[in-house]
């Protein structure tokens, strides 16, 4: 039990390491371009959109949809890429599921 605690905390570790170093990386990127840090379609995008209605009947069908997409290929991933680590894991899974969520519900 002390060995599996051990290695998620070293996972978990890696991925907060990771994450911070790839939101650096997007920053740095954007200042050399001459571009704001942080955008108004970033801000879009992390606190919602005025086009979305909750309550519609369509709405509900697409995020059922990306619901049972995004289980489905989350166990497929997970039996690929548990072998490798949390982190990759938890990575590939983020930027799937963020597609998904992105091609079906923007």
């Amino acid at each position: 039990m002390v060995e599996k605690s051990g290695y998620l905390l070293w996972e978990g570790t890696i991925l907060l390491i990771e994450i911070l170093v790839v939101f650096m990386v997007l920053v740095l990127r954007r200042k050399a371009s001459g571009r704001p840090a942080f955008t108004t379609q970033d801000r879009q995008l992390f606190f919602g959109q005025s086009g979305i209605r909750f309550y519609s009947p369509k709405f509900w069908f697409k995020f059922s949809m990306v619901a049972l997409l995004c289980s489905v290929v989350g166990l497929i991933e997970f039996a690929i890429f548990a072998p490798f680590g949390a982190s990759i894991l938890a990575t590939v899974q983020l930027l799937t599921f963020m597609s998904i969520v992105h091609k079906w519900l923007c």
